[in-house]
């Protein structure tokens, strides 16, 4: 007869892992959005000038 108890101890110790996981994930991610958005807020903002090409 197989060992209930220890399969579910093993997939239930899968599952809080990968949980884990997902939410270090997640806060890595949001960690990056916020410094692109603060890198994008913080940057030169000279504007771009559009120039007619040079007669040939």
């Amino acid at each position: 007869m197989a060992d209930y108890k220890k399969l579910y101890y093993k997939i239930f110790n899968a599952v809080t892992n990968a949980e884990k996981l997902v939410s270090q994930a997640a806060g890595l991610m949001r960690t990056a959005q916020q410094e692109c958005e603060e890198t994008y807020i913080d940057a030169d903002d000279t504007p771009l000038r559009l120039t007619d090409k040079p007669e040939e």
